[in-house]
């Protein structure tokens, strides 16, 4: 069995039992196997299935393989979306560059070499996707939070006007009563300083 034997059939078996994070290869003739995924799920697990093809056939044996990968901080930002600091909303970015989804080099100048394509295309594919479930779900976030700000921003500003606003009808009307309780107050007063000379002149 050749090496493009291999990896078709490797790559065949993958997909049918759902598995887009890892791919076989032909590298100049040797077979790779390759993850999309990092850190402790960096590793490919070869044991036998339950189909006629087993690793003997292929010429491998069992055994689980860790390799290199390179961690890309992926934390993001916290960013604040209420009035406490600990109110907040993470914002993290995948990386999707063609290097990161492994498409940077493929070569699709053989059949073969298509064949491999299509299957590192369709784990891009789903990468992408997820990523962008993921971006629409924090801006779902974002959204909610701003229209929950905008509200308290209304309510904010009615009691503030509530407080600190003047009715002018009300204040007006107090006014006018005020004047004319003055008036009134002085014409007693005016009354009472002319009663003196009222009984003065009763009594001549």
């Amino acid at each position: 069995m050749t090496v493009d034997e291999m990896v078709e059939q490797i790559n065949a078996g993958l997909q049918a039992e759902g598995e887009y994070t890892v791919v076989a290869t032909n590298e100049s003739g040797t077979l790779t196997l390759n993850t999309l995924n990092s850190g402790e799920k960096a590793s490919i697990t070869l044991e036998d299935g339950t189909g006629t093809l087993n690793l003997a056939t292929l010429g491998l044996t069992a055994g689980t393989t860790t390799g290199t990968t390179t961690e890309v901080d992926t934390t993001g930002a916290d960013i604040v979306v209420g009035s406490s600091s600990a109110d907040t909303i993470n914002l993290s970015l995948p990386e999707l560059t063609s290097e990161a989804l492994g498409i940077a080099d493929l070569d699709v100048s053989t059949a073969d070499g298509a064949k491999e394509a299509l299957s590192v295309l369709d784990m891009a594919i789903d990468e992408v996707s997820n990523a962008r479930a993921e971006m629409g779900a924090t801006m779902s976030r974002f959204e909610f939070r701003s229209a929950q700000i905008d509200t308290s921003i209304e309510n904010l500003d009615a009691a503030q006007s509530a407080i600190a606003d003047v009715d002018i009808a009300k204040e007006q009307a107090t006014l006018s009563a005020a004047s004319v309780k003055v008036q009134a107050a002085v014409a007693a007063a005016s009354q009472a300083n002319e009663m003196p000379e009222n009984l003065l002149s009763l009594i001549r």
